[in-house]
């Protein structure tokens, strides 16, 4: 017997059609695997802390109207909340105990399914399940796994975001059938329980600059030295800004401080709009983020030498990373290559750049409504459109 391999017994021609063949399937057109969308979802449930286990753990469940045998999704989890591992790793991804979701075997009393998870960045959980046997689930709805997860309070101490965000994609459900249902992607805030809501953020307006963007997760006063404006309206390239008595949670605002201001603002996180998942909230022409954003629309910030002062440059379409807490310009209309303002070093702001108010309201020169005659002593105020001076 020949110990040359099998192939090299085929004479030329017979290797020829062998290939040609294989060519040939390799060139059929595939036959796309069809997937259905569905309105069936994925949930993901608040935080419970786990003494057994020393860290918190949080329920993903499904939603359906049919049975299923299958899933699959990417959970994509905020900074600041990590998933937990042995070593090894082994993620710590369980099938729920209660086993609402999943059938079970009447003589081991085992599950009839299999979780498994990887992470293809620190960030992304991705999780499956299937059963060997094509097993269908017993239920169309209930809890299908638990994640354990770790907090980092130090990093949620400091943070913009005032609730974190869970983003879910890449899903699909898949019957006995082999038939696929896809449901949308999505984003939430699920996690409240856990979450430190006291925060300390820090706030930094160059001494050489004197003006910068601002936006908090919580309501404060203004500090001394520091002065803040919305602003709803241009006059060809002028900003036409309006001083504001204080700042509110999740509002964008520009801020003037004559000689810079370096500090920190303290407060409780809240959401005004918990149906906001993007940390992105715009008021008059301002936009604010509380997360690190890529910007390459409406006009940012920026000092580029010319005449000394900052002003809001067109985007034009560049690519920039806003920190979080910072601002951009979005103007209705208009073909301005660039926005200004004019400061007054006294006032913060100059009158004629104070957008036009009907009544009498006084504000003080750090942008505080004065609601009485009574709290008028002697200095500099703005009433409506011009400055009054108390002696």
């Amino acid at each position: 017997m020949s110990n040359k391999p099998y192939y090299n017994n085929l004479n030329k021609k017979n290797m020829k059609k062998i290939l040609l063949f294989v060519m040939a399937c390799l060139m059929l057109p595939r036959v796309a695997e069809a997937q259905t969308p569905t309105t069936d979802k994925f949930t993901v449930s608040d935080l419970e802390w786990d003494a057994d286990n020393d860290c918190y753990v949080f329920t993903v469940s499904l939603e359906g109207s049919r049975i299923y045998t299958a899933y699959n999704l990417d959970i994509f989890l905020p900074t600041g909340i990590n998933v937990k591992y042995d070593d090894g790793p082994v993620y710590w991804v369980d099938i729920a105990p209660n086993k609402d979701l999943y059938t079970i075997n009447n003589r081991t009393g085992a599950n009839s399914h299999s979780v498994s998870a990887s992470m293809p960045n620190a960030h992304q959980l991705r999780v499956a399940c299937i059963s060997n046997t094509n097993t269908e689930f017993k239920s169309t709805s209930g809890e299908l796994f638990y994640v354990y997860v770790s907090v980092d309070a130090d990093y949620f101490a400091s943070c913009f975001s005032p609730k974190p965000i869970v983003k879910l994609s890449g899903m699909n459900l898949t019957t006995k059938a082999e038939e696929k249902y896809v449901p949308e992607d999505y984003a939430c805030r699920p996690f409240a329980t856990g979450i430190p809501t006291e925060r300390t953020i820090p706030v930094n307006v160059s001494s050489v600059n004197k003006v910068g963007t601002l936006i908090l997760p919580f309501n404060a006063d203004l500090p001394q030295g520091l002065t803040a404006y919305t602003c709803n309206a241009t006059e060809g390239d002028l900003l036409m800004l309006t001083p504001a008595s204080s700042i509110e949670a999740c509002k964008p605002y520009i801020v003037f401080a004559k000689g810079g201001y370096s500090g920190s603002l303290v407060g409780t996180a809240t959401l005004p709009d918990a149906t906001n998942v993007t940390d992105v909230f715009a008021d008059g022409y301002l936009t604010g983020v509380l997360t690190n954003t890529v910007v390459n629309t409406g006009y940012i910030l920026q000092n580029q030498g010319k005449e000394g002062d900052p002003k809001f440059y067109d985007a034009e379409g560049a690519e920039f990373n806003l920190p979080a807490g910072r601002c951009y310009l979005t103007p209705s209309a208009g073909d301005a290559r660039a926005f200004r303002f004019n400061f007054d070093e006294s006032t913060g702001i100059d009158a004629n750049n104070i957008e036009m108010v009907t009544d009498s309201r006084i504000f003080d020169l750090s942008g505080r409504l004065i609601n009485s005659n009574s709290q008028l002593q002697r200095g500099i105020y703005i009433k409506g459109t011009r400055k009054m001076v108390i002696k």
